[in-house]
């Protein structure tokens, strides 16, 4: 409830979207894939139904002129959605641009209708104003202030050439559709804003629900699920570009020494000020994982193992300098490698995690890596 409550906070109570630009932008970029497929899957559907109204019109209209202006507006309008089905796919993130032009040459169209009909039936063409509305609010995707101007407008247009064309005077009749047509558009607008709301608060919940599911939740780095995903991506971006990746496993040395010791309280800690420290060292584009227990691992994307291993040694020395306060010590032993041709996820992880063991092996506080004849030097590693 209290997280419903905060995400509710951050949206706009006149429009259900989110009062944040950018926040909105992440939204549009979260929804946007779906909402084109189910907009297209309609799009035609739509636009097939209203050329298909020619039928009822070659029965209605006697003037083969008015038959023939009318066919074209309707023939406009398929050609119309056929190009905006085509771009739309190619060009999702002009959605809104694309639709408010749709909705705008639609508008124009609807009108010209209106004026070319022979002798329209007012409410007829009022039930034809109604669905168009209704399709603006909620077939065609857009920004919430442009369904209700767009719903406005085109409203303001029907009977501003309903009046022109004497269809009714300004009885209270005439009166009674206007106000049935501005009621629509109040339901659809009070509709639309609601079912905003509710699309943004899913969209937070899910969202703040795959971040809990993703990050370690004392040391605020990703966890092990999150390792396994990141890693097949890099992965397949590594191999598809020919980029290099790289990794570092390691572990801090006696750590069951210092739970026993200082409690397991005083253990978190250490943690969260080593983790603290790694972030502080690695780039904004590596990954930092708790592997599990004490065990974290760093991926490095397009990252070569030289520079794996300089890193290493770089957090290694940050950390035995480090002041952890009761703690006089703290050292930590690496395993770093780097992504080869035949590589799978499963053959990385177990380098790293053959490598790290080797270097407890070999008396901790030191990096082991599996860099071929060249080794770098003193200077570089980093030693003393």
């Amino acid at each position: 409830m209290e997280i419903l409550n905060q995400n509710s906070e951050k949206i706009s109570p006149i429009t259900g979207e989110f009062n944040d630009p950018k926040l909105e932008e992440v939204f549009f970029s979260y929804m946007i894939e779906e909402t084109v497929q189910h907009f297209r899957r309609n799009l035609l559907m739509i636009s097939i139904v209203f050329l298909l109204f020619i039928i009822p019109d070659y029965f209605l209209i006697q003037d083969l002129t008015r038959l023939t202006v009318i066919f074209l507006f309707r023939l406009l309008f398929l050609l119309l959605s056929i190009l905006y089905f085509i771009r739309i796919q190619y060009m999702p993130h002009y959605l809104y641009v694309f639709s408010t032009i749709y909705e705008l040459i639609g508008t124009i169209l609807s009108w010209g209708l209106l004026l070319f009909y022979e002798h329209p039936n007012v409410v007829i063409h009022q039930q034809g104003l109604i669905v168009i509305i209704l399709a603006i609010f909620f077939i065609i995707p857009n920004r919430f202030f442009i369904r209700g101007l767009l719903s406005l407008l085109i409203t303001a247009g029907f009977f501003y050439i309903a009046l022109l064309r004497n269809l009714f005077s300004m009885s209270g009749y005439s009166w009674g559709l206007l106000v049935f047509s501005m009621l629509i558009i109040v339901f659809c607008a009070l509709t639309t804003r609601r079912i905003n709301r509710l699309q943004r608060m899913q969209f937070q919940t899910t969202q703040e629900l795959r971040r809990i599911s993703t990050i370690d939740s004392l040391t605020d780095t990703y966890n092990r699920m999150k390792y396994d995903e990141e890693l097949e991506k890099e992965i397949a971006r590594a191999q598809r570009y020919r980029l290099p990746l790289s990794g570092i496993m390691f572990d801090l040395d006696n750590f069951k020494e210092i739970n026993d010791k200082f409690g397991h309280l005083e253990g978190d800690k250490v943690l969260k000020k080593f983790s603290f420290l790694v972030r502080e060292i690695i780039r904004g584009s590596d990954l930092l994982f708790r592997w599990g227990g004490e065990e974290f691992i760093v991926l490095l994307p397009n990252t070569d193992l030289n520079s794996a291993i300089q890193l290493a040694y770089r957090i290694k020395d940050c950390i035995r300098n480090a002041d952890f306060k009761s703690i006089e010590r703290l050292t930590c032993s690496f395993g770093v490698t780097s992504l080869r041709e035949d590589d799978t996820g499963n053959n990385f992880t177990n380098r790293l995690d053959q490598l790290q063991y080797q270097a407890k092996k070999n008396g901790k506080d030191r990096v082991i890596h599996d860099l071929p004849d060249k080794n770098l030097s003193l200077f570089e590693l980093g030693e003393e």
